[in-house]
């Protein structure tokens, strides 16, 4: 479990890269992908809706996790 907030932690981190205009399209397409698919394949997306990882995160990251990776609200 530690591991998926480590993980979570690097999504949260790319996201707000992106936000600020630090990584190129290019960059941010990548790490698009890797945090769709940690979310979607990966344990990730269970621990987010059971384990409040939510909590640990700002709004922005939360709402983007939400809408984007999860398609839900």
């Amino acid at each position: 479990m530690a591991f998926a907030f480590y993980v979570m932690f690097f999504c949260s981190h790319a996201y707000h890269m992106r936000q600020r205009g630090i990584l190129s399209d290019n960059d941010w397409a990548g790490w698009l992908q890797w945090t769709k698919n940690a979310f979607r394949s990966g344990r990730l997306g269970k621990y987010w809706k059971e384990a409040e990882m939510q909590a640990w995160v700002d709004p922005a990251f939360r709402e983007f996790i939400n809408r984007e990776v999860l398609g839900s609200t």
